[in-house]
């Protein structure tokens, strides 16, 4: 039990920043960063210019009292912390870097005495630290791949932006949420042909010059909603920032008026006020982490689909099949391949303001 508590506390402590690293294929491909609250800094204080490689910097008082043994540490130097801690940590605090050193003087005192009591060659240990070893090779690996597909080249990210170029269309526009649902129990809930019949009706208003904004508190005080009405105003939108099955309105031209989109709460107009094609120059940087993350993505799989576990039934017995989501349960969706790209759409179920 105090081996395994051991074990933990070290790998805790060196494993802390593979442990909050994003999954395969998504990771930046930049050196993790500890991050940093106001007042914070990762600057050395003055008095460390004084300090030179080969001075001490962690000194362990009482260590290796026993001469003879192999692998003892009595002191660490600041060229061995700085490889150790940029390694396991890179761009600590200040803060971090001194909790950081202290923790790690416990652990290699720690690994003193067990290394006096031969922990280290007990077969136990050995099949842990196999195991750690596999588990940082694949982190090694992780990161090897995000490092290579981190430079993307310039003239695949200007076609990449040709080919999609309705991708990068900001537009401002209007519009209307006509909701289907009675927030009063004294409002009778329309029917669908009745539902439809107004939809249209305040569409032709708003074709006919009608101020979208009186439209709009209109179709929420007819269901009962008293409270203020949302913004018919959508500033600096772009595809994405609506539910997918609504982002053909960015095709359309300035001063168009769509047809309606309807769902299960309400129904939504929109008008096209003005559109723009954002330049190359502001989504450089968002095509470049994208593709990153598609070429990791795709190197995941390639290296995942090479190999394919196959376990002896006749040992582990039959897999298990997957329990019957129960009525009402939420599944989180799938990841697009280009979902880092743009911001999570929010489909609603009901009228939103």
């Amino acid at each position: 039990m105090r081996l395994l508590t051991f074990t933990i506390l070290a790998l805790s402590c060196a494993l802390a920043p593979f442990a909050a690293a994003q999954e395969p294929g998504t990771t930046s491909g930049k050196p993790m960063r500890h991050a940093m609250k106001p007042g914070q800094t990762t600057e050395l204080p003055e008095s460390a210019a004084s300090v030179k490689s080969t001075d001490a910097v962690i000194t362990l008082a009482g260590a290796c009292k026993d001469s003879t043994q192999n692998g003892c540490v009595k002191t660490v130097t600041r060229e061995q912390f700085e490889q150790m801690a940029n390694a396991v940590k890179p761009g600590m605090t200040t803060d971090a870097r001194h909790n950081f050193a202290l923790q790690y003087g416990k652990i290699l005192a720690y690994s003193d005495q067990a290394r006096a009591l031969g922990l280290e060659n007990t077969p136990r240990f050995q099949e842990v630290l196999k195991f750690v070893t596999n588990q940082l090779l694949v982190e090694a690996l992780n990161e090897h791949y995000s490092k290579e597909y981190e430079n993307q080249p310039d003239q695949k990210i200007e076609e990449y932006y040709k080919e999609n170029s309705s991708k990068y269309r900001e537009a401002d526009l209007q519009r209307i949420i006509v909701p289907s649902q009675p927030a009063a129990a004294e409002v009778k809930k329309p029917t669908d042909e009745e539902q439809k019949a107004y939809v249209d009706k305040l569409r032709q208003q708003w074709v006919a010059g009608g101020d979208p904004a009186t439209l709009q508190k209109e179709a929420f005080a007819r269901m009962g909603l008293t409270g203020s009405a949302p913004d018919v105003n959508l500033k600096n939108y772009v595809p994405g920032m609506i539910p997918p099955d609504q982002d053909r309105v960015f095709s359309m031209k300035a001063g168009d008026i769509s047809q309606p989109f309807t769902d299960t709460g309400a129904s939504y107009i929109y008008k096209m006020v003005s559109e723009k094609q954002k330049p190359l120059s502001d989504v450089k940087q968002q095509i470049a982490k994208m593709l990153h993350d598609q070429m990791m993505r795709e190197k995941i799989q390639e290296l995942t689909d090479a190999v394919k576990p196959e376990l002896n039934e006749a040992y582990f017995g039959p897999e298990k099949k997957p329990e019957e989501p129960q009525t009402g349960t939420l599944h989180a969706p799938q990841q697009g391949a280009e979902s880092s790209e743009k911001p999570a759409a929010s489909q609603p179920a009901a009228p939103q303001k």
